[in-house]
């Protein structure tokens, strides 16, 4: 995207603000350097959201390759599987970049990689490019109990 990117990151031993720090600041420095200036290059920190459930790791994964379709930077999915700034092409087999773990994503459609990556092409297919899907959006309570609705049935009861 022109004012911003998404990364599914898992995380190790490493806390995530150390690797972001470093990708920043190192790309930062890159483009200064390239474009003979200085300053800052990003305007605010970067946004996390905790990924737990397994329903959202499909849907997360499916929002972050789609992103350039609803924003018009391709005009199709098939446009997107030659699109060089999302890992969907590596996905589908069509653009290889070894430093792309893929496996985590495949591994959820079928052990066997040509399988798993028609199953994730079927996936990414049967998606409403302009759907917005009410139970993803919001923070990580809205998104561990099940939706807003789980949200208000807790504060009916009191919990929050």
């Amino acid at each position: 995207m022109p004012n911003h990117f998404h990364l599914l990151v898992r995380t190790c031993e490493a806390p995530l603000s150390l690797a972001m720090r470093r990708l920043l600041t190192g790309h930062a420095v890159f483009f200064n350097r390239r474009h003979a200036r200085a300053g800052h290059l990003f305007q605010n920190r970067y946004k996390s959201i905790l990924c737990e459930e397994e329903p959202y790791f499909l849907e997360l994964v499916r929002y972050i390759h789609l992103n350039p379709v609803r924003g018009v930077l391709v005009e199709s999915l098939g446009d997107l599987a030659q699109y060089p700034y999302t890992g969907h092409s590596a996905l589908v087999g069509a653009i290889a970049r070894p430093w792309q773990s893929t496996r985590s994503v495949l591994e959820r459609f079928a052990s066997q990689p040509d399988v798993a990556k028609a199953l994730y092409r079927r996936f990414m297919s049967a998606a409403d490019v302009r759907q917005r899907r009410p139970e993803l959006v919001g923070g990580g309570l809205v998104r561990c109990v099940g939706g807003w609705q789980a949200v208000h049935a807790l504060r009916r009861g009191r919990k929050y």
